[in-house]
């Protein structure tokens, strides 16, 4: 579990926008104080959306409920079937006046887990996307730590070579 906090300065919505990411892992459980929306993914038509803490037909349950993130590498099993969800998290139009607290569980499996679709008329018929694909390295398809490192990479600049000896 991992506690997130955006600090509130202020900021108008298009002055403190999240970077937009996919989650590297399989799922993510993300947990949401009522009162403080501001989650939006990509859809297919390249559009941002508002994702309601509050969904049509939960607004009188008691607790506000978990989202649910497809990552990267259910992509990768289900051959492109599903897809990593494209978000960020964004201030209200008029300003934050308060952090924004949320909680996430993000599920990863062990390292050498392979990046291979799963065996299923589904997925088998899914058609897949360039990337989801089966992941595959010079030494076959690539495990779970390969993709999470490559990720890493590509976001903070880090040198994975350098980090697999440090």
């Amino acid at each position: 579990m991992q506690l997130l906090r955006l600090f509130a300065l202020g900021l108008k919505i298009d002055e403190a926008e999240g970077g937009q990411a996919c989650d590297y892992g399989s799922i993510t459980l993300l947990f949401q104080r009522s009162s403080q929306p501001g989650l939006e993914v990509l859809s297919p038509q390249a559009k941002w959306s508002s994702v309601p803490v509050w969904p049509p037909g939960t607004e009188k349950d008691e607790y506000p409920p978990i989202l649910v993130n497809v990552g990267d590498l259910l992509s990768y099993w289900t051959n492109g079937f599903l897809k990593s969800t494209v978000h960020r998290v964004v201030f209200p139009p008029s300003g934050a006046t308060s952090d924004r607290m949320s909680m996430a569980y993000f599920c990863h499996p062990v390292n050498a887990t392979k990046l291979t679709p799963v065996p299923s008329q589904i997925v088998s018929n899914a058609s897949a996307s360039a990337r989801a694909e089966e992941a595959v390295t010079g030494s076959g398809a690539m495990t779970a730590e390969e993709h999470l490192r490559s990720r890493l990479a590509a976001t903070y600049g880090w040198d994975k070579e350098t980090d697999r000896e440090g």
